[in-house]
């Protein structure tokens, strides 16, 4: 888990600081602590509505996995032919979603990129903390095509501030425009895939863009990735949210 959790409604970061001076990031992310539970009984239901979402996304049961997964040698998980996830198994928690709403209305990024969406969950958050602000959008990408359609409508009732596309954040770099604020990585799982896909959101990226990378102890190829990514020379800051969760601030 990325946290512990102390109530439904409560997480208590696990914030250790890995690279990079102590600044206004570092304090901001560690004032999460103090704020959250004003925070979400403020919007609590906003969240319930999206955690409604969730669970009746939930009850579709599992759906099969994009084919391009077949295409990744040795991965950790079985994603070959015939292999399904629900919403529940693919999801964020929702602690750490809900960090991520009061991210986006701390932040208030023109642009939040996010892949892969799945079938929405996190960009519901996102989304929230947009509309929350007023302000910006959210660029998500899922290849799956029945995931992406489940997505948009989820997406959709919280508001219509996003751009989903039904392709990889690969092949639709030009989508990303204003350049991004906020970027979630969380897709293929392996250190190859991840390092590549970094390179380009440096590309996209504002200076003093977070980016946050999911599932850091997914594999041992994957924590091999986090450590990589927090040595490179963009990198003026990182963070790790217990050992799941992983968060870069670009020069």
């Amino acid at each position: 888990m990325a946290a512990t959790t102390a109530k439904a409604d409560t997480l208590k970061l696990n914030l250790t600081h890995v690279r990079g001076a102590r600044g206004p990031t570092h304090d901001l992310i560690l004032s999460y602590n103090a704020v959250q539970a004003a925070f979400n009984a403020e919007h609590k239901a906003l969240f319930h509505r999206i955690e409604n979402a969730i669970q009746q996304t939930g009850e579709k049961g599992k759906m099969p996995l994009w084919e391009g997964y077949e295409q990744i040698p040795e991965y950790v998980q079985s994603t070959g032919p015939g292999a399904r996830r629900s919403m529940t198994q693919v999801r964020t928690g929702q602690g750490i979603c809900q960090f991520y709403t009061w991210l986006a209305v701390q932040r208030q990024p023109e642009t939040i990129l996010e892949f892969g969406a799945a079938f929405g969950a996190s960009g519901m958050y996102w989304l929230a903390g947009l509309g929350i602000a007023e302000r910006g959008q959210l660029v998500s990408f899922e290849p799956n095509a029945q995931w992406c359609d489940i997505a948009r409508a989820n997406f959709d009732l919280v508001n219509d501030r996003h751009v989903l596309t039904a392709g990889t954040f690969e092949d639709n770099l030009a989508l990303v425009s204003p350049a991004a604020g906020i970027t979630l990585i969380d897709a293929i799982h392996t250190k190859s895939v991840v390092l590549e896909q970094f390179d380009l959101v440096k590309q996209v990226s504002a200076p003093g863009a977070l980016v946050i990378f999911d599932d850091l102890n997914f594999s041992d190829d994957m924590w091999a990735c986090w450590q990589e990514v927090c040595a490179a020379s963009e990198v003026a800051a990182a963070w790790q949210i217990g050992k799941r969760v992983g968060i870069v601030e670009l020069r």
